[in-house]
This record gives C-alpha cells, structure tokens and sequence, in this order.
C-alpha cells in the first residue's frame, strides 16, 4: 500500500505546480502572444506536518498554453491516512497545462492516472498575481475512499528573473 501511495503522491507533487505532460513547442505556439506564466520561478512547496521543499519552474507561456520544467527538492511529507505516509524524493519533471482562454492568470487541470489499478484524481488549481511575479497553487489528491483522507499540497514561488 505504500508503494501505491507513494506512486500517488509522486504524480501529486509534479502537479502541485502544472499539469502532466509535456510536448516540443510548434511555431504557431512561439508566435503567439507570451503569456504571465513566462519565466523563471522559487519557492516552496508544503505538505502535511509543516514539511516544505524548494520548488523551481522554468515556463514558456504561449496562448493559453504553459510548458517547463519543474525541480522539487526534498523535505515534503505527505499523509495519505490509512494508507500512509511518504516522504517525497527530489524530483525533475516536465509539465504542461492550460490557463482559461478568458483569465489567463488561471490554470486548472483535473488529470486521471491509473495507479495500481486505482483511479486517482489529481484537482489543481493555480493563481498568478495581479502583479506577474508570484504563483499560488494547490493540488488536491482524490485517494481511494479507504484512505480515509485526500492529501492537499500547496506551493507558493515567485519570478527569479
């Protein structure tokens, strides 16, 4: 059961910050206009028992779409109830999501994954700032009922550049 959570909570941390996947930016995507997800971003990312780990995103913002990098370092813990906890190990991911067409400033994603044979859930949602320099995200991990708990991380970075 652990390993399963563990595997949950992997995908859970990449998406604290974006969505999943990632593909080569087409010419018609460099040609568009850059979006407030462009740059370079630090901060933390927090879990359950006051853990935190130093988060950084590399993003292209064109249109309504947002690719990067995102590296997580260690030190978050995430409790899944009864079935367990984890601490997460550092991580480089490659992300991808989309901002609404109409509020650019808004990105949710609402993955499924098959994991272990379980369908898990993963409700994002993030915010940037009136001002373009900082990002407020929450992922919120929808786990088998007999977890008896639905890990939420969170993550706040700011613009490096």
């Amino acid at each position: 059961m652990k390993r399963l959570l563990a595997g949950i909570l992997a995908v859970a941390a990449v998406l604290a910050t974006l969505g999943t996947g990632v593909e080569a930016a087409s010419a018609d995507m460099l040609a568009e206009k850059v979006g407030p997800y462009e740059g370079t971003f630090t901060g933390l990312a927090y879990g359950d028992k006051g853990s935190s780990a130093p988060v950084a995103l590399e993003l292209t913002h064109r249109g309504n779409q947002v690719r990067g990098t995102l590296l997580l370092e260690e030190g978050l813990y995430v409790s899944g109830g009864f079935c367990g906890g984890v601490n997460l190990p550092a991580t480089s991911e490659d992300v991808e999501g989309q901002t609404l067409r109409w509020n650019p400033r808004r990105l949710f994603v609402s993955p499924t994954f098959d994991v272990g044979g379980f369908q898990v859930t993963v409700d994002f949602e993030s915010t940037m700032s009136a001002d373009g320099d900082a990002i407020a995200a929450k992922a919120k991990v929808d786990l088998p009922w007999f977890c008896g708990r639905d890990p939420v991380l969170t993550a706040t970075v700011t613009r490096s550049q």
